[in-house]
């Protein structure tokens, strides 16, 4: 029974540790830096290729939900919308949380890179 204990506090006194907690903060440090550069990565580059590249379709809202984030107690949350372009499925964040599932939206995307898309009249 001591050895368990002793173990177990061995292993909780490595967590706590002041060097491990400085690595662990560092590790989430870059790992939320990392998503930020993709994110202003991405919407930077389909701005780019958007205005120059742009092809316009309507787009079907699905029932598949993004939720706000930071909302207190009742969380608003817009529908994603699907097209097809080049005989495959794509999708994409609505931006609009007045949008019912069957809604139709106008959507701009990227003819070589359908994945690359926004809506046109987002409200948020």
């Amino acid at each position: 029974m001591s050895c368990i204990l002793g173990c177990w506090k061995k292993s909780f006194d490595w967590v706590i540790h002041e060097k491990n907690t400085k690595s662990l903060l560092d590790f989430f440090s870059d790992w939320f830096h990392m998503l930020f550069f993709i994110q202003v990565t991405k919407r930077a580059l389909t701005d780019h290729m958007l205005g120059n590249n742009a092809q316009h379709t309507k787009a079907i809202i699905i029932d598949e939900k993004n939720y706000e984030p930071n909302q207190p107690v009742k969380a608003e949350f817009s529908y994603s919308y699907m097209f097809i372009a080049n005989g495959k499925q794509y999708t994409g964040n609505s931006h609009n949380t007045k949008l019912s599932i069957g809604d139709t939206v106008e959507v701009e995307y990227v003819k070589s890179w359908p994945s690359l898309n926004r809506p046109l009249h987002p409200t948020d």
